[in-house]
């Protein structure tokens, strides 16, 4: 079970955690060890202390179902003993663990058939697609990538040949996918990355005779995968790419090399073609973020006009908001354009409200009215969770964007529901701020208790 553990992982993330996937079931939960296992596997050690401070050694018992699982104290330990259980099938045993996904909640169904099926495509990757196919539905398209991913990171050729043939049941891989790399992969870069770890050069092969939109994404991530461990390798081995595939591939290897190296990834930068330094540099500067926000800032500053520099610039921005909120709103405010302002604000305002609402509050009403100043009021009526509702209300009304202000006023008005309830009543009521349907859904999700960020939608 080499590849499961990284899957768990991310699906993990997809689902928000492994309280979601088994809920807390106690307050205390024992300390989890994972020792080495003679066969060279892992082995699960669940201890507790009794009331001497001796260590307690439980029974090793390994589960048998997934019912016991969900059933053992402790979240480390439940998702250990799923890994381990599904480690444990034969071919026929997944098809009868898959049918019992039908009975999970849809979260935690997709979140446990994620597991299930990377373990199911290392033992017959065939069968576990079939059965995506013909006996999930919709739910099919949550797990195929699970499956090809696994697949290629024991058969990368195998899920190569699957994946030509079988083009269109990946289409939505590439639907959700994100600045920087983030989201989901297309199914050509899953097998090219997964395919990277084993044989560089075999997945640049491959890439290379894959056509249109395939090939870039199939090529770029090769190459990132490359420059995690080799990042002068990977800038050596771009000769023959143009176009968009060349930036694209550009662009990850400065990503990942930036984290590693600013001064070297900067000199290969700007030894490259001057129409291809743009986005390169864009992207090491949004990598750098993270590590030193402070020269992101000033080589973000130092970009070209254009969606490259705003996009580095919202970077740092929110990189520099993690721990000071109030200078990052500031140096945005000063050195980027609206359009990276506004879009800065999301995630700058949301720190600073939590902090300090009281200053983030008043730094909002301050703006002039516009877009930014709307991107502001809106994150800080979401984030303030412990404010009080009348207040909030007046910010979220002074919202020009029509949609925007119904959402936010919708938000603020369920929260003063739970607060005042015959005031925030008397105002959904009688305001021109939302319209008649806002204020239904508005009444009808404080009546049943839900401040989930909806509201008046």
């Amino acid at each position: 079970m080499k590849n499961i553990l990284p899957i768990a992982a991310s699906c993990l993330l997809v689902g928000g955690g492994i309280g979601y996937l088994f809920g807390n079931q106690g307050a205390s939960e024992p300390a989890m060890t994972i020792l080495p296992d003679p066969s060279g596997g892992l082995s699960l050690s669940s201890r507790s202390r009794s009331s001497g401070g001796s260590l307690v050694i439980p029974d090793a018992n390994k589960p048998s179902s997934y019912e016991e699982i969900s059933a053992l104290p402790g979240q480390t330990a439940r998702l250990q003993a799923l890994l381990e259980f599904y480690s444990g099938l034969g071919n026929d045993e997944f098809a009868a663990e898959a049918a019992k996904l039908d009975n999970l909640p849809f979260g935690e169904r997709i979140i446990v058939g994620s597991i299930l099926f990377g373990a199911w495509a290392e033992v017959s990757p065939f069968d576990a697609m079939e059965h995506a196919n013909t006996q999930m539905g919709q739910a099919g398209m949550f797990v195929r990538p699970t499956i090809l991913q696994s697949w290629a990171a024991t058969d990368p050729k195998g899920a190569a040949d699957y994946y030509a043939a079988n083009k269109s049941q990946f289409a939505t891989m590439s639907m959700f996918g994100g600045r920087g790399g983030g989201g989901m992969s297309s199914g050509a870069a899953t097998i090219a990355g997964e395919w990277a770890k084993q044989d560089p050069e075999g997945a640049l092969a491959w890439a290379k005779t894959l056509e249109g939109r395939d090939s870039g994404d199939a090529m770029s991530k090769a190459l990132s995968q490359i420059a995690t461990t080799d990042p002068l390798k990977a800038s050596q081995m771009t000769a023959g790419l143009e176009g968009r595939a060349l930036e694209e591939a550009n662009s990850s290897i400065a990503r990942e090399w930036a984290g590693k190296d600013w001064a070297a990834t900067e000199a290969w930068v700007n030894g490259l073609p001057q129409d291809q330094r743009g986005d390169a540099m864009g992207a090491a500067v949004r990598s750098l973020a993270s590590e030193d926000p402070r020269l992101a800032g000033t080589k973000a500053l130092q970009l070209p006009e254009g969606n490259a520099r705003n996009e580095a610039v919202e970077s740092v921005a929110e990189a520099m908001g993690r721990d000071n909120p109030a200078a990052a709103v500031s140096w945005v405010m000063e050195n980027g354009t609206e359009e990276a302002q506004r879009e800065s604000m999301r995630d700058v305002m949301g720190n600073w409200t939590s902090k300090d609402p009281a200053a983030a509050r008043a730094w909002v009403a301050e703006q002039p009215v516009g877009a930014v100043r709307d991107a502001a009021a809106s994150s800080y009526v979401m984030s303030d969770h412990s404010g009080n509702g009348a207040d909030q209300i007046a910010i979220a009304e002074s919202i020009t964007d029509e949609r925007t202000r119904g959402w936010s006023v919708g938000v603020a008005a369920v929260r003063w529901m739970g607060q005042d309830k015959d005031a925030a009543t008397t105002y959904i009521q009688s305001t021109e701020a939302i319209s008649d349907d806002a204020r239904n859904r508005i009444i009808e999700r404080a009546e049943k208790g839900g401040d989930r960020g909806d509201s008046g939608r």
